[in-house]
């Protein structure tokens, strides 16, 4: 069954990236509170599920130039191919990318003024929305100057937990939001670099400045094994010096043996080239995934079968 060119655009399978971290920020306030509204869970959730929207619809429209020489595409990386395909117009991605702000204004308004979100959420937001365009399109234009990877593990990897927990607790400070962002923020920077790398002849011929253009594959693929390491080092280390919870940690480490994979993958080049890319990409895909799941469960356990007293 062929897909509607919308589903294509959207690039769902990559919106795992922002619905982990803002489920993550959820349960850590409930954790730490006690409280809990199913409301403000589902409506933080789709205004990043918009936010996403805009930035697959814009990366579409900025990168043109780019994917009509990419003869390398991949479900992870090289855009949708819509624009390209013909399928939908760079106008018609605008227009949906207006349509998601738009909506993601009014969700964010229902939060403030009717489930009585602190007024501090619009800032979440509105840094969203400033990373989806700003990151392809002038005048920052970032991912063609330098500093994508760096501004997708920020947004991704820290403000969308940091957002997913004032959803819920408001304007309070969590220690524990930033024990457990971190390792996302290593494994989502490993996944955005490594989608870069099938496109690195595509991008350089459009100006582009990803890491692996700036670096090369070797030393990229060096500083991406770093990131899967310091994911699962910064676990331990927090877990060893009781930063989070134990079934939180323990359970977060269970991606261990994926990352060793990873890890020898890219050392070891036990493949090459697009096949290389694509099992990295799935493989810090899951990662991401699961350092937001993972400790999410393991909090609610934690908090479940907590003795009283």
């Amino acid at each position: 069954m062929t897909r509607s060119p919308w589903i294509r655009a959207a690039r769902l399978q990559l919106h795992t990236i922002g619905f982990t971290p803002l489920l993550l920020g959820n349960i850590i306030a409930w954790y730490e509170f006690g409280q809990f509204s199913w409301p403000r869970l589902i409506l933080s959730l789709l205004i990043g599920l918009l936010i996403h929207l805009v930035t697959a619809f814009v990366n579409d429209v900025a990168d043109v130039q780019t994917d009509e020489a990419n003869v390398s595409r991949t479900p992870f990386s090289g855009g949708s191919g819509v624009v390209v395909e013909g399928q939908l117009s760079r106008s018609d991605l605008i227009t949906g990318a207006s349509w998601a702000v738009f909506l993601a204004a009014v969700l964010t308004g229902v939060m403030i003024f009717g489930l009585h979100v602190h007024w501090g959420i619009l800032l979440f937001v509105i840094w969203g929305m400033v990373s989806a365009t700003e990151y392809s399109l002038p005048p920052v234009k970032l991912s063609y100057r330098g500093g994508g990877e760096f501004l997708v593990l920020v947004t991704y990897g820290i403000a969308l937990v940091w957002a997913g927990y004032y959803s819920q607790a408001g304007p309070a400070y969590s220690p524990l939001v930033w024990a457990l962002s971190i390792p996302i923020g290593f494994a989502v920077f490993s996944l955005i670099t490594i989608t870069q790398f099938p496109d690195l002849e595509a991008d350089r011929k459009a100006g582009k400045r990803s890491l692996v253009i700036a670096f090369g594959v070797q030393k990229t693929l060096s500083i991406v094994s770093l990131a899967v390491l310091s994911s699962v080092l910064s676990v331990t280390v927090f877990l060893l010096t009781g930063s989070i919870p134990i079934w939180a940690g323990v359970l977060s480490l269970l991606s261990l043996p994926l990352a060793v994979r990873l890890l020898k993958m890219m050392l070891r080049h036990e493949m090459e080239g697009i096949s290389l890319y694509i099992k990295l990409s799935q493989g810090t895909l899951i990662l991401t995934l699961w350092l937001g799941l993972a400790p999410a469960l393991g909090l609610m356990l934690d908090r479940w079968l907590r003795v009283p007293g």
